[in-house]
């Protein structure tokens, strides 16, 4: 039988469709609200920018109903996004006296103000082209780019055009004025602009002005990563994405059909890669929108924790040493992490740190620990995954300033992203042997995302682990799969065998009667093999719960084949991005965390390490954060056979988990 699927791309769009509900939700902060119209800009300008040109090339696809669907959608979304903005939003700016300008008529005591700034701060950044009606004319408008399409009529009475840029990548979208009558304002640079036109245009009468902007295709494949040098081929393909082709022309919806059809005309479009849009584009800017009354209007604080173990102790690897150590972020502070490599760098015992990087930040201070211990005389090994989308450059760049320092870099491999998050640490003992140390991870080596990523991640000393990462690092390093693993799971190795043959002990210990159950915490599932294999335990009455915040093209509740399956998603001010596998196991509970999402990708083109929690008092730790998800009924949605959301709040007794889990670590910390 065929499975019961939904596409991937109408699975990430219902859960955008989340982000879209948490900015309508009043229960959340004014500021929370603006931030998750942010964050739903910014994920949809990233499915335009990888996914939509993929489907628009596939002829069966686009001139289906899927593709129309999926269109359909976006559309969809787009108008509620802009009704929240303009209904909601900006009402609710002006009752706390803060007062947006978007197309109102500008109070004569800013003229001055809002002139001034543009002649010193704007106008040298401003680029004209004027279109001319030569067909051989070739207009470019650079990828993510905002510009205004203007009309003109010149002194003799003709008419023409030009697009010049809003420089949103040199300077603030949105400028705070100064305050005038207890009240505060806010314009944006496109504001700013549209007021000053005729100080651009001073010979011109000035017909029309509509926002534009595109998408391009950013979604590369290297033919051949086998030959010739990986490293210039990734960088000739991010300069060539530069250029893609368009997947997304943006303009305002109040722009005539006759300006529509000149911008198709002028940069040569197809109908289908045109949409109408908002009057401002990239409000994934929202993210820096002022808040001239901070901390007012805003989320409650929720200050990292500390770990009481840690702080207790000068060294990190004393504590480590005792008993294995688990954190929760952003919960707990990333400080530990970070004093992990910090003092690895500078103890004069250790002899050798080795470490994977996905992505880290733009500012590394782990990179720069890195650095600090090579020219303390570490031995230190660094694999840089150069193939991480979006963060090429960047990944490119701490692995040439860590080289330089003396650090041996490995680079992505053929074929294969390393997508692991593991540490280890080698250290001279009194007894003149070695030991090893080690940090596994959900999430990345990133302390600027670890602020609003929810995430665990284990130190320990045991050998069961530090020799099964030895291997991983071996592996990398010569590229030859000659060795097994007895503890971790790991993509391309026994990860994907491994969660088949769990699943299938559960389906066995169910038919005998024994305690069955499986819980999977993710981020995206679409592997086939295991969605295959979660629908034949449902057939075999096994409960199954999975908790994805993204993509699921698993569908529940389908009688006779996934009835004994739910789905939720969890979306709040933090990003769910912890991945946990739990299987009951005959009363001998299994809970792995793991780098891994069940996607196509996780398990059958990555190296991906998963790694058992077998400490009762860890274990507790991880399900009591699981029972407060499962509890939670304010922000936790269920999942339906359609792969659509249901959102039922409870405000009478209302439960919300990553508020739960805060409150929950605090009180631990003062026992």
């Amino acid at each position: 039988m065929k499975q019961p699927l939904i596409s991937s791309e109408l699975s990430w769009l219902y859960f955008n469709q989340c982000i879209i509900d948490e900015a309508a939700d009043h229960t959340n902060a004014l500021y929370e609200r603006i931030k998750f119209l942010a964050i739903f800009s910014s994920n949809l300008d990233e499915f335009f920018r990888v996914k939509v040109n993929r489907l628009a090339k596939e002829k069966s696809v686009r001139k289906g109903a899927h593709f129309t669907a999926i269109l359909d959608e976006i559309q969809m979304q787009q108008m509620e996004f802009g009704n929240i903005w303009r209904d909601q939003i900006i009402p609710e700016l002006g009752t706390n006296n803060i007062v947006v300008y978007e197309g109102q008529a500008i109070e004569s005591f800013y003229k001055r103000e809002i002139e001034r700034y543009f002649k010193s701060n704007v106008l040298g950044f401003i680029q004209i082209v004027f279109v001319k009606e030569e067909a051989n004319s070739n207009y470019f408008l650079d990828n993510r780019r905002l510009y205004f399409m203007v009309k003109l009529k010149d002194q003799n009475g003709d008419e023409n055009h030009a697009y010049i840029t809003i420089p949103s990548d040199k300077l603030e979208r949105y400028k705070l004025l100064s305050k005038y009558e207890h009240r505060d304002f806010i314009i944006s640079l496109d504001e700013i602009i549209k007021s000053c036109m005729h100080l651009i245009f001073t010979q011109e009468e000035i017909i029309s002005c509509y926002s534009i902007k595109i998408n391009r295709d950013e979604d590369y494949e290297i033919e051949d990563e086998k030959s010739g040098n990986l490293i210039s081929k990734i960088q000739d393909k991010i300069e060539e994405r530069k250029k893609g082709l368009p997947t997304r022309f943006l303009y305002d919806i109040a722009m005539p059909e006759e300006e529509i059809l000149f911008c198709k005309k002028t940069f040569q479009f197809k109908k289908r890669e045109m949409m109408a849009g908002g009057k401002m584009h990239n409000l994934f800017d929202l993210f820096k929108f002022p808040n001239p009354l901070k901390p007012l209007l805003q989320s409650s604080f929720m200050p990292p924790l500390d770990h009481n173990d840690f702080e207790n102790s000068n060294s990190i690897f004393e504590v480590i040493d005792k008993k294995n150590q688990l954190l929760h972020f952003p919960y707990q502070s990333y400080h530990y992490v970070l004093q992990f490599f910090n003092q690895a760098a500078i103890d004069n015992r250790v002899t050798q740190i080795k470490v994977t990087l996905y992505r880290i930040s733009t500012q590394s201070l782990i990179a720069n620990a890195l650095i600090s211990a090579a020219k303390n005389g570490k031995k230190v090994t660094v694999f840089v995954e150069i193939k991480a989308r979006f963060d090429e450059d960047n990944n490119l760049h701490w692995a040439k300033e860590m080289k330089k320092a003396g650090i041996k870099i490995i680079y992505s491999m053929p074929d294969l992203k390393v997508h692991a998050k593991i540490a280890l640490v080698t250290m001279k003992t009194d007894a003149h042997t070695t030991k090893e140390y080690a940090y596994l991870a959900t999430g990345n080596f990133n302390e600027n995302t670890a602020a609003v990523y929810a995430d665990h991640g284990l130190f320990t000393a045991e050998k069961k682990y530090t020799t099964d990462i030895a291997k991983v690092f071996q592996f990398l390093k010569t590229k030859k799969k000659e060795t097994t693993m007895q503890t971790l799971l790991v993509a391309g190795f026994n990860m994907k065998q491994q969660l088949i043959h769990f699943i299938d002990n559960e389906i066995q210990n169910h038919l005998d009667g024994k305690e069955s159950g499986i819980l999977l915490k993710l981020n995206g599932i679409d592997e086939k093999d295991v969605i295959q294999k979660l629908y034949e335990a449902s057939q075999a009455g096994v409960k199954i719960t999975l908790i994805v915040r993204g993509i699921c093209t698993l569908l529940p509740g389908i009688t006779g084949v996934s009835e004994n399956i739910k789905v939720y998603r969890i979306v709040d001010m933090f990003l769910e991005h912890a991945r946990i596998y739990r299987f009951a196991n005959a009363g001998n509970e299994l809970i792995y965390l793991s780098s891994a999402d069940m996607m196509n990708r996780n398990l059958n083109r990555r190296i991906e390490v998963g790694f058992p929690i077998d400490d009762e008092d860890l274990k507790k730790e991880i399900n009591q954060i699981i029972s407060f998800q499962l509890e939670d009924n304010t922000k936790k949605r269920e999942i339906t056979s359609e792969g659509k959301n249901i959102l039922i709040p409870n405000l009478v007794n209302p439960k919300r988990a990553q508020k739960a889990i805060y409150e929950w670590i605090k009180n631990k910390n003062s026992q």
